[in-house]
This record gives C-alpha cells, sequence and structure tokens, in this order.
C-alpha cells in the first residue's frame, strides 16, 4: 500500500514539475515575444491573445493579437519606457511582462530568474523523500509508543 502512495505521489509531483509553466524568449531584430510552455519540448503557446500596454497608458490596450503557431508576437512601440505584455492561452496559462525600451528602440530584458526543468525534479524529488520521510518517522514513533505500553 505505502509502494502505491509513493508512485501516485510520484506521479503527480512529475506531472506538475513538466507542465502550467510559461516560459519566454525575446525575438531579436524586432521588438516582440515568443511564449512557450516549459515542458520537456517548450511547446509554444500557438494563438494565444496577446495584449500589449505602453508606458503612458496602463489600462488601456495599445494593440491586442494573437500569437503565431511558434508562439511569437512582434509589435512596434513609438515610444520608450516599460511596455508591458500580456499573454493568455485561454486555459489558465498565462504570462505578464515588462519590457524596457530604451531610447534607440532597442530591448532591455529584467530577467526574472526562473527553475530550469532539472531544478525542478530535483525539489519535486526533495519534497517526495521529505513527505515519504515524515510519513515513515510518525509509523514508527507510532509503533514505539505501542510496544512501550505492552
Amino acid at each position: 500500500m505505502r509502494r502505491l502512495i509513493f508512485i501516485i505521489i510520484l506521479i503527480f509531483v512529475a506531472e506538475r514539475c513538466f507542465s502550467h509553466g510559461v516560459g519566454y524568449s525575446l525575438i531579436k531584430n524586432g521588438v516582440g515575444i515568443k511564449v512557450f510552455y516549459e515542458d520537456i519540448e517548450k511547446t509554444p503557446m500557438s494563438y494565444s491573445e496577446v495584449k500589449i500596454f505602453s508606458p503612458q497608458d496602463k489600462t488601456s490596450e495599445f494593440q491586442t493579437g494573437v500569437t503565431d503557431k511558434n508562439g511569437c508576437f512582434v509589435f512596434l512601440p513609438d515610444t520608450k519606457g516599460k511596455w508591458r505584455i500580456v499573454v493568455n492561452d485561454g486555459m489558465g496559462h498565462g504570462l505578464v511582462k515588462e519590457i524596457e525600451i530604451q531610447d534607440n528602440f532597442k530591448v532591455s530584458d529584467q530577467q526574472i530568474v526562473n527553475f530550469s526543468l532539472w531544478q525542478k525534479i530535483l525539489i519535486g524529488i526533495s519534497i517526495i523523500f521529505g513527505v515519504t520521510g515524515i510519513l515513515f518517522y510518525l509509523t514508527t514513533r507510532r509503533i514505539g509508543v505501542k510496544d512501550a505500553h505492552s
């Protein structure tokens, strides 16, 4: 029974490690973004809704559209400053990213550190071993208490 519970937990954590993450890379030679799911294949977020907000008006969209089949979306900013890009695939996955457009319309990316796939796997395995260790500790402690009363 313990093995079955361990396998179910392992599958659940492994599935969480390989899904529900969203990554991105900036498109060079243009102002844009390429979005993808953080699975093993880095599947593109094809045909996802995109909203662009300018530095002057953070409430009204400067531009809207959808990513192409490769998860790419490019836009032409009309001023420098921090532009906000909101991507939503309509299935619960999304990304909000701010990019800095400089004087010469070059992109400065404020990189947010994301865990790599291997780091996620290591964290998942650590959680599994931690929970398993706690369960084994509690069961052996109960057995020890029962033996002491006998």
